[in-house]
């Protein structure tokens, strides 16, 4: 069983991730304003809630961990209405409606240990028009080909030391995620990778702090996979229910 608590300690010593969640947060910035949802469910959203990066939005929040989900609540008290729900998405399925334009499930996937009965329950709670956006981190990135080619893994799909500190459970390339998202009866309508990460969060962080690369060049490696479109360091989908199957 994860440890939520554990996990959320974990999570908030300051380290390269700061940097990845602001790219992450860009992606689904750019996915948001292309596919223009009125009506947001967010699963999981750390200390950076999406909802203070929108206007104009109905939004919603599920988030597992209480101190996280407090950070929320403070947020949302100081900046707009949300409904902010503490508990797993499995745990208070029963409560939501079929309602949401968009559902966003950033980096949480592949902590879970049960991935598919969380895509089950985010199934339950879509309509025939509903985006849900999944992102995850890439086994096939740059930074872990590297470290496969120069013999520090065996396999690009080990977790990594940092994997097992954060409790995840599972890697994934786009073939699997957009497989693990079809066993779910869902259809992908988008898929592919971003922020080419050439080292690991630890080699990246110690770089930035030495100042041997500045955050401009974090600003190039996100555009970077369009010439590398396989290759960067988080995957997603964006996918909807498969009306063909009940």
């Amino acid at each position: 069983m994860r440890n939520i608590d554990e996990y959320t300690t974990e999570y908030a010593i300051p380290s390269f991730e700061d940097y990845q969640v602001k790219y992450r947060r860009k992606l689904i910035l750019e996915q948001i304003e292309r596919y223009k949802p009125t009506n947001i469910l967010e699963i999981g959203c750390g200390y950076e809630p999406l909802f203070q990066y929108t206007k104009g939005i109905r939004y919603t929040v599920v988030e597992p961990s209480k101190e996280f989900y407090g950070a929320a609540k403070k947020i949302a008290k100081e900046t707009r209405d949300v409904l902010c729900i503490n508990g797993t998405i499995e745990e208070v399925v029963e409560e939501l409606e079929p309602q949401y334009d968009m559902i966003i499930c950033s980096s949480l996937l592949h902590e879970v240990e049960n991935p598919r009965g969380l895509l089950h329950a985010i199934r339950r709670i879509c309509n025939n028009e509903t985006v849900v956006h999944v992102n995850v981190p890439n086994a096939n990135s740059m930074h872990r080909l590297i470290a496969f080619e120069c013999g520090m893994i065996s396999d690009i799909h080990n977790l990594s030391e940092r994997n097992k500190t954060l409790q995840q459970n599972s890697t994934f390339d786009i073939e699997s995620l957009a497989d693990e998202i079809k066993k779910n009866n869902m259809v992908v309508i988008e898929q592919g990778s971003y922020f080419v990460k050439p080292f690991t969060h630890a080699q990246m962080y110690q770089m930035l702090e030495n100042g041997i690369i500045q955050e401009e060049i974090l600003d190039g490696l996100y555009h970077m996979s369009k010439y590398m479109p396989n290759l960067g360091s988080e995957i997603y989908v964006n996918c909807r229910k498969n009306n063909d199957i009940k």
